[in-house]
């Protein structure tokens, strides 16, 4: 029963200092998931991401609070975090660590890249058919345009132009779907 007696009279211990609020929410709430009690500690006065007062250097700006005989714990698992996030060997081992391939697994993978690869077949199709409907279309200018044709020699570049990217994507996407 003392214990919690004891955390509200308990002095607050300043374990870190965050560049931002954004920073300092994320790590009091690690820090909260570890079972320490963590703050950011922002002056009343200041609005939420106020950016001229964090660039001030005050010290009470984004500081970590937590409580005085959690400190040591605190600034422990700080460490752990600091490190982790910026330690790329650890990450790689970490993200080893949590993928873990089967066969199950890599028959997923492959069936979604088989899937992926489908997908933008069909978009590269999809763009030679519209390639090739507006060749057509500056060909024979329809009357539902309800505009002036262009002068002769601006329409037909306009459709060779149209016709040349078509052939482009359309020899682009033979040559993709050999591969």
């Amino acid at each position: 029963m003392n214990e919690p007696q004891q955390e509200t009279n308990e002095k607050l211990v300043r374990i870190h200092q965050a560049r931002n609020e954004w920073e300092g929410n994320i790590i009091a709430g690690y820090l909260q998931g570890n079972g320490i009690t963590a703050t950011v500690r922002t002056p009343p006065e200041l609005p939420p991401l106020n950016t001229v007062e964090e660039m001030s250097g005050r010290a009470e700006v984004n500081g970590i609070f937590v409580l005085e005989h959690q400190a040591t714990a605190a600034r422990r698992l700080l460490q752990e975090f600091l490190n982790t996030a910026t330690d790329p060997q650890m990450l790689e081992a970490e993200a080893a660590q949590q993928l873990r391939l089967d066969r199950a697994t890599i028959a997923r993978l492959r069936s979604e890249l088989r899937e992926e690869k489908q997908t933008f077949e069909f978009l590269g199709w999809l763009m030679v058919v519209f390639l090739v409907a507006g060749a057509v279309l500056w060909a024979i200018w329809p009357a539902w345009l309800k505009m002036a044709p262009p002068g002769p020699v601006l329409r037909w570049l306009g459709v060779v132009a149209l016709a040349l990217c078509a052939v482009f994507v359309g020899s682009w996407m033979a040559r993709r779907l050999k591969d």
